[in-house]
């Protein structure tokens, strides 16, 4: 034991300072799950389900006897109806048409019956199939559902009430909601030999007020038949309707799932489901909340102790130094200028000092050879840009002459006049989005002339970004790329939407056509071959390095149906005017 002990001091003491740290801070924090999880387990969660378990187990034993007390008042009311001189003479007289029988029945089922609020309808049937009812909602009789079998499991009841679910199919409710049906076989008081059937079929409420007491924030109540359907209750508890019909349930409360108790009601098809909600907290004593609240006190004081051996672990010249040099991270190579003592440790601060302004004298030679290399490529591409819109626009105005008259193409050179006004922008390197816009507007405007109606341009540009700078005619291409590879080529009008509007920190330019589109291949090919030709890639070339790669974009698209080019410019980068 003291060797193995010895061999873990050992190898702490010859770790790197971090690598102790590290080491204690492992320790601790696996001791404090340890423990919590200890307590958790063999404490609270031990004791907590046992609880939870007996508590719902009383709930749904109690809701099972006032569901049987009901029943148990059905019954004692089925016994009076069914030994009323009245009834048994309707179900044995041959003359049941005889005025009066079948009134003084009735009045009698109405009389024993009139205090039942939960009460939907009651049947008396007599052996000759004629019978008699009184309903207080409307319900609908299917004769056809009163077979042999039917009857046949009514007799082996001997003399005793059984309990259907819309009497076994042969009562319904307008509404659509079921009915509990209390049923049983009618004996004649002396020859004892079976005379009739009576049913006296419920509400769904005589189940709802059987649990309402017990309906609260904290629990849910749902009541299935054997066949897994909710007669009454929250259909939250629907997920569990496949182990009913399974048949995985019995007469005792069963756990489910976690604080969901299932029981079948013994002798009928009714199944009592229940979630329990209540929080584990609540079953906590307060002297376990109180160790676990002082146990994490003392764990806290460790992590305090452990922070103050950090600290004086680590001498402050070392510490100052390092968290001077910690700003090279954020990109700030600026020289350390603390105060330190004349050994190891201030030679470390001169070298390093050195070693930042030698860093800083090529970081700028570097940075200004990069801007020359940018203007010098910007200037390419914008001089590619001229002559290629040109030519494209005097071949429209050409085309214009040739078919149309002066005053179209009158207004095609002017059109093409206030584009190059608003292009040249006075040499000016950025203009506004507002004249960016414009010379897309011009741009579409001698396109129409030439195509017609196969496209409307539609615009939507928020107000707060018409003043924003941006380079010079970067949306024209995307347009113009709108127009020639999406709505021309499918043949048929089409829409072009531009859009700009501020995003969180970002200004959003999208266009969008409802041309051919272009499948994911086509699309990865555009951006990755290397073209000399002014389009798409190019233009998204130039503007991320405009704004020095800062800038991204999202194309999406769906073959047959649209392409949609998004840029995302971070607003810091941007100027108003």
């Amino acid at each position: 034991m003291r060797t193995w002990v010895h061999k873990i001091i050992e190898w702490y003491s010859s770790r790197k300072l971090k690598e102790k740290t590290t080491a204690l801070f492992a320790v601790i924090l696996c001791t404090y799950v340890l423990v919590i999880f200890a307590i958790y387990q063999f404490i609270i969660k031990a004791n907590m389900d046992e609880y939870i378990y007996n508590a719902n187990k009383d709930v749904l034993n109690s809701v099972e006897k006032n569901i049987m007390n009901s029943f148990s008042g059905g019954s004692t009311v089925s016994k009076w109806i069914m030994n009323s001189k009245e009834v048994l003479y309707f179900l044995n007289t041959d003359d049941v048409n005889k005025l009066g029988i079948t009134y003084d029945a009735l009045s009698v089922i109405y009389e024993f019956t009139i205090a039942e609020k939960a009460l939907s309808s009651v049947y008396i049937f007599r052996n000759d199939g004629i019978y008699i009812s009184i309903n207080n909602g409307v319900t609908y009789l299917d004769k056809s559902m009163m077979d042999s079998a039917w009857h046949e499991e009514i007799n082996r009841a001997n003399g005793g009430y059984i309990i259907k679910i819309n009497g076994g199919g042969a009562f319904r409710q307008i509404s659509g909601k079921p009915v509990i049906s209390l049923i049983r076989t009618i004996y004649d008081i002396n020859s004892q030999k079976p005379v009739g059937i009576i049913v006296i079929n419920y509400f769904d409420d005589i189940l709802k007020s059987s649990y309402s007491e017990f309906d609260d924030t904290e629990k849910e109540f749902t009541v299935f038949d054997l066949q897994g359907n909710i007669i009454e209750g929250s259909e939250k508890l629907e997920k569990y309707s496949d182990e009913i019909r399974e048949g995985n349930i019995s007469c005792q409360v069963t756990a489910i799932d976690k604080n969901v108790f299932i029981k079948n009601i013994p002798n009928t098809p009714i199944v009592l489901a229940e979630k329990d909600y209540t929080s584990a907290f609540q079953f906590v004593a307060p002297r376990i909340i109180i160790s676990i609240i002082v146990f994490i006190l003392v764990t806290l004081f460790g992590f305090f102790i452990l922070g103050l051996f950090i600290k004086f672990s680590i001498t402050n010249p070392v510490e100052s130094l390092v968290s001077s040099m910690r700003e090279v991270k954020t990109g700030w190579l600026r020289r350390v200028s603390i105060k330190l003592p004349n050994d190891e440790i201030g030679e470390l601060k001169n070298s390093y000092n050195t070693m930042l302004v030698e860093i800083n004298r090529l970081i700028e030679e570097l940075v200004e050879k990069e801007k020359a290399y940018q203007k010098a490529e910007m200037n390419a591409l914008q001089e590619q840009i001229k002559p290629h819109f040109l030519y494209n626009t005097l071949e429209t105005i050409a085309l214009l002459a040739l078919e149309n008259p002066r005053d179209e193409v009158y207004d095609a050179i002017e059109t093409l006049g206030k584009f190059y006004r608003k292009f040249l922008s006075k040499g000016q390197e950025e203009i506004t989005l507002s004249d960016e816009v414009e010379i897309v507007k011009n741009y579409l405007k001698l396109q129409e002339l030439r195509y017609g109606d196969i496209f409307h341009d539609i615009y939507d540009i928020d107000e707060k970004v018409k003043n924003v700078r941006i380079p010079r005619l970067i949306l024209q291409p995307i347009v113009e790329n709108a127009l020639y590879h999406g709505i021309i080529p499918k043949g048929e009008e089409g829409d072009i939407y531009i859009k700009a509007k501020q995003k969180e920190d970002k200004l959003v330019i999208t266009v969008k056509d409802t041309g051919i589109g272009a499948s994911e291949e086509r699309i990865s090919e555009v951006l990755s071959k290397k073209s000399q030709s002014f389009g798409l890639k190019s233009t998204l070339d130039r503007i991320s390095k405009y704004y020095s790669n800062k800038v991204s974009y999202k194309i999406s698209s769906e073959v047959g149906y649209y392409f949609e080019v998004e840029i995302y410019i971070p607003l810091e980068e941007l100027k108003y005017e």
